[in-house]
């Protein structure tokens, strides 16, 4: 018989604690003997807010959960997805061996931490990918072909039928889309756009180029790619330090009537490079799901501008991509239980850490 041991679950207003409690119950059931379920932050508005400030600065901003403190003591797995799990949760929780989030990103957890303390990390890849690849293929249209524009307009009482692409209003077939990243959400862009007979350039070091052209597209450096592709589209991770990965001296390289699509992190383009290429011509339009700062600036130059798509950080957010994703989770460490290979942890290295491997011996008695 396994032994058990104390859990806690700790949702937020986008998957609530109730959520991972059923869940968790029916995945870890025979593991678990002692389960606290709780809800870091029940406000929808200051969730965003709140989130992206642990994105950008790391979990170590945020206070302690109060049912940590109070319940986290002898508890050995805690879960969420936003939740800001920082070395201050971890002194909070002497005896937790296992931390996991409902999400792709870690950027809540501290994860250097985590691995000093043999704490395995557990996260969800690609439980948004349906998701926010529906989105950005969705991004390419609305911005190229005007439909938010018209929309506004026609709400506005004007019949608009005139725009700043109006003389190169592109069709998706026979254009090159170039793809930053090669991932989870990537690839399905991939796959969706190949409806739209489209020339496909992917640049992503970490991906064999023989898996790319699998699907009949093309592994290319990053200038060739901003050189070539009509459409550029972002999936791509944070680079080391913050650095952006699209800068002026990218956008030089754009055909003025190329669009850029961000779905990905606000901080993979440079804001200010990004405003100047959009109002001096240098590139077509650009759609946008994030954003340096989340709700936009009033004062932002961007929102002074007419060849922009703007959304809300709604591309993960499906019905779907937000009901399965503790399924995913919980599915993910039962198979490590289980003696099976997780597809989720991001920090391996720890399976080897002596202290996690007699306590998940124990575990799987």
């Amino acid at each position: 018989m396994p032994r058990k041991f104390k859990a806690l679950a700790i949702g937020d207003a986008m998957i609530q604690g109730d959520a991972f409690e059923a869940s968790l119950k029916a995945r870890l059931g025979p593991y678990v003997d002692d389960l606290r379920v709780g809800d870091w932050e029940t406000d929808w508005d200051r969730l965003q807010t709140r989130r992206l400030v642990v994105e950008k600065q790391g979990p170590e901003v945020e206070i302690v959960e109060p049912l940590i403190l109070e319940q986290g003591g002898d508890a050995e797995l805690l879960s969420g997805l936003f939740l800001a799990i920082s070395s201050k949760v971890m002194d909070a929780m002497p005896k937790l061996r296992i931390a996991g989030v409902a999400r792709a990103g870690v950027e809540n957890v501290n994860v250097k931490e985590a691995t000093a303390r043999g704490i395995l990390v557990f996260n969800v890849m690609g439980r948004n990918a349906e998701a926010v690849s529906d989105f950005a293929v969705g991004l390419i249209l609305a911005e190229s072909r005007n439909i938010a524009r018209a929309h506004m307009a026609i709400k506005n009482g004007v019949w608009r039928k005139k725009f700043s692409n109006s003389a190169c209003v592109p069709e998706l077939k026979g254009k090159t889309v170039g793809l930053f990243g090669f991932g989870f959400i990537g690839r399905r862009v991939a796959r969706k756009l190949s409806g739209f007979d489209v020339n496909l350039l992917v640049h992503d070091t970490y991906v064999d180029p023989a898996e790319i052209e699998a699907i009949g597209g093309k592994a290319v450096d990053k200038e060739t790619l901003l050189r070539e592709a009509d459409f550029i589209s972002l999936h791509a991770r944070l680079l080391p330090g913050g650095v952006p990965l699209i800068g002026a001296s990218d956008f030089a390289l754009m055909k003025p009537t190329a669009y850029i699509v961000n779905t990905a992190r606000a901080g993979l383009v440079d804001q200010k490079a990004l405003v100047e290429a959009l109002k001096s011509g240098r590139i077509a339009g650009a759609g946008l799901d994030v954003h340096p700062t989340e709700p936009i600036d009033p004062a932002s130059e961007i929102l002074e501008l007419d060849n922009v798509t703007l959304t809300t950080h709604i591309a993960g957010t499906t019905r779907e991509a937000l009901t399965r994703s503790p399924d995913l989770l919980f599915d993910d460490i039962a198979k490590l239980f289980a003696g099976d290979r997780p597809v989720g942890i991001a920090n391996p290295e720890v399976l080897q850490d002596a202290g996690f491997e007699a306590w998940l011996k124990g575990v799987r008695q």
